[in-house]
């Protein structure tokens, strides 16, 4: 009695022969044997593996008589060799995508492929992340944060110094110079400072929900570059120039 075995694009049955047939390709007897009808043609299983069975894409083996297989758009795989290409997770049954080199992928790790690496946490800045971009390096919102306190900067003002980042306070704090008649600190405002649109400077956006464009049409705040030192009030008059 035959039964069915797969339903693609190039269907077949499998079953034991109970009537006299030969195999369609070596004519060797099929009675009492396990045998696969394809296409109307019967032949046993040694020549459907040979003659007829579909390749994998994966492993390049072909596909047996008795292995599962499964199929998208004229692509056949073992079901074990259908498997997320970075992440190596089972996609049985599993949302996935199909890209270059006939390679598949999982939705997770297809999001996150090609995506900034967040320099705070060194994590994927996906689709709906907030983040900050400076001298070309990317944080999460919530990862830019000063060097000295470890507080959220987020969007608001820092100062640069080498590598680190530093909040306003913590900055006059560390390195504020000192006026020359009451030593008190000279205040210094920020190096960046919200303004308009100004491309090159530092981008705060929401990364829109799409796969590729990352922040194309993306909501940005520009800053722009300006130094400026500050004297105490009552120092003014007395205050020496700054060498």
């Amino acid at each position: 009695m035959a039964y069915h075995r797969h339903s693609g694009p190039s269907s077949y049955t499998v079953g034991t022969m109970s009537e006299r047939f030969d195999c369609h390709y070596c004519r060797d007897p099929l009675h009492g044997k396990k045998y696969v009808q394809k296409e109307g043609r019967h032949c046993c299983v040694k020549c459907f593996e040979k003659f007829c069975a579909n390749t994998c894409i994966e492993c390049k083996k072909p596909i047996g008589a008795d292995a599962k297989e499964l199929h998208f758009k004229n692509r056949y795989w073992h079901d074990n060799c259908f498997r997320c290409f970075k992440c190596y997770t089972s996609l049985v049954n599993e949302p996935f995508m199909l890209k270059e080199n006939n390679k598949v992928w999982c939705s997770s790790c297809s999001s996150t492929e090609g995506a900034n690496k967040c320099k705070g946490c060194f994590k994927a800045i996906i689709a709906g992340d907030q983040n900050v971009e400076y001298k070309k390096s990317f944080w999460h919102k919530e990862c830019f944060t000063c060097s000295q306190c470890k507080q959220v900067i987020g969007t608001g003002s820092f100062f640069p110094k080498g590598d680190d980042i530093y909040c306003v306070s913590c900055h006059e704090h560390k390195f504020a110079k000192l006026c020359f008649k009451c030593k008190k600190g000279l205040e210094e405002d920020p190096l960046w400072s919200a303004m308009k649109a100004n491309p090159g400077m530092i981008i705060v956006s929401s990364v829109p929900s799409v796969p590729v464009l990352w922040l194309t049409g993306a909501l940005s705040i520009i800053m722009s570059k300006f130094t400026a030192l500050t004297v105490p009030t009552d120092c003014k008059e007395q205050s020496q120039p700054l060498l």
